[in-house]
């Protein structure tokens, strides 16, 4: 019995022990979760909360991918991370789907209306965004000579999402 007291204090001490941050951490995609969560609690729109759900999938991806220390599949960090988003975003669709005609009036003789899911187009930007996050917090380094700022991965990502939300909200 104290050695299984013993060994539970070792691993509680071990928990504490800092480890190296990446990007796509535990924290940004649990992030990403509750604000999508949220959103949807306020009334947001679907688009928008699709914005929040495709960047938290697209995260959860690339974080499992960098758990794994074998690849087991050429670009399994890509695999991963769609797999991802798909398992995440379809099953979603038949709550927020929400949808809307776009007429385009040159495609054929009478033209054509398309319709579009907002809800599958909102969690497509937000994962575009996700992986587009790094490398602009790259680039801002780089401009700052290599120096960055306390948490700038977490506040360019969340910036971008963020604002993509409201431009859609007040715009679409």
């Amino acid at each position: 019995m104290i050695a299984a007291a013993h060994l539970t204090a070792l691993l509680a001490l071990l928990s504490l022990l800092p480890t190296a941050a990446h990007a796509h951490c535990p924290l940004c995609t649990a992030g990403a979760g509750v604000v999508a969560f949220g959103a949807a609690k306020l009334g947001v729109g679907p688009m928008s909360v699709g914005i929040f759900l495709g960047a938290f999938a697209v995260a959860l991806g690339l974080w499992v991918a960098r758990l794994l220390k074998k690849q087991y599949l050429p670009r399994q960090k890509e695999a991963l991370a769609i797999f991802s988003f798909v398992t995440t975003i379809l099953p979603l669709q038949s709550v927020l789907a929400d949808y809307t005609s776009v007429y385009l009036p040159f495609w054929g003789e009478y033209g054509k209306t398309l319709l579009i899911n907002r809800f599958l187009v909102g969690g497509i930007i937000g994962g575009v965004l996700i992986l587009l996050s790094p490398y602009l917090s790259r680039k801002l380094a780089l401009a700052r000579g290599g120096a960055m700022y306390p948490f700038q991965g977490m506040v360019i990502t969340l910036g971008l999402l963020v604002t993509a939300a409201v431009v859609i909200e007040f715009t679409v």
